[in-house]
This record gives structure tokens, sequence and C-alpha cells, in this order.
């Protein structure tokens, strides 16, 4: 393998562990909380990372891995947890690039809350078609766009504070 390869293998490695980790911690403190089912899915710092830096397989390579690690290490792999991260994640990555490539002019703030709001609303529909079987499960429809748009901002904040404070790798902007 040549230098740059490896280098780019390397750094996904790394980003991919980094986003396993926060995952990892953050589910295990939310589960905590009185709502274990919300989170500000701060491990999107990496996923937004990449989809702003026109690096949309790395970030969906990301997304799967970081929902798989973090079910193998919290022992809910086959639980349907799994199954409501990555296609909610999955979904907000193709959201996020989708509202990226279309040159309307979002901001990484737009991108992220659109990720958001995706990533909520596919584990609506998950739940709605596979675990409930009930329509009363969009009840929590304007409840989880709000957090939505909450985690979103937050996430892009996030996201451009650590590309600055950390003078993250530079990858071409697409």
């Amino acid at each position: 393998m040549n230098q740059n390869v490896e280098n780019r293998l390397l750094t996904l490695a790394l980003l991919t562990a980094a986003a396993s980790s926060i995952h990892i911690v953050e589910g295990l403190i939310m589960r905590m909380l009185p709502l274990p089912f919300i989170r500000l899915g701060l491990s999107n710092v990496v996923v937004l990372y990449l989809v702003w830096n026109g690096k949309f397989m790395n970030a969906i390579a990301v997304n799967v891995a970081k929902a798989l690690i973090g079910g193998l290490f919290t022992l809910t792999l086959l639980s349907p947890s799994t199954l409501l991260s990555i296609s909610g994640g999955l979904i907000a990555v193709v959201a996020m690039q989708l509202s990226k490539s279309t040159r309307m002019g979002f901001s990484i703030y737009g991108i992220s809350i659109i990720g958001a709001i995706a990533h909520n609303l596919t584990q609506l529909v998950v739940v709605r078609n596979v675990i409930i079987r009930s329509d009363s499960v969009f009840m929590l429809t304007p409840f989880l766009i709000s957090i939505g748009l909450l985690s979103g901002f937050i996430i892009a904040y996030i996201t451009l504070y650590a590309e600055a404070k950390f003078k993250l790798p530079a990858i071409e902007r697409k």
C-alpha cells in the first residue's frame, strides 16, 4: 500500500474509533436519565465532519461501524436499538449529503439540523413499522423534531469548534 492510502485508512480508523467511543459513552450515560431513548447524538460530530468535507462513503462507513461497535460493547447488538441507530444514521447521512449537494446554500448548521431531524423521523417510521405497529408513536413527532433542531445545532457548533481547535486534517471540500 502506498503512504497516501495508509494515511487515509488510519484517519478513517481514528475517526471511527472516536465516533464509536462517544456513541458508547453517550448511550451509557443517557440510560440513567428518565427518557433513555433521547440522545443528542454527539458521535455525529464525526459523521457531519466527513459529510461537510465531501467524504460521503466514509461517513456511511463510520455511521454503520459506530452503531455495530456500540451495539457490541453495550450488549445491544441484536436489539431494536441497533436497527434504529443504523437506519436513522443511514437516512441522516443521505439527507445531509443531498442537502449539501443541492447547492441551495445550506450552512453546516442547516445540513446538521436536516440530518438530525431525518434521523429522528426515520426512527419513528421504523418503530411504527417494525416494533410497535401503532400510529400512536407519531405523537412524539413534534418533540423529536424539536430535539433534532437542538441537537443539529449543537452538533454543527461542536464540529466547527473541533475543526478549528484541533486543526483537523484538511479534506478537500467539493
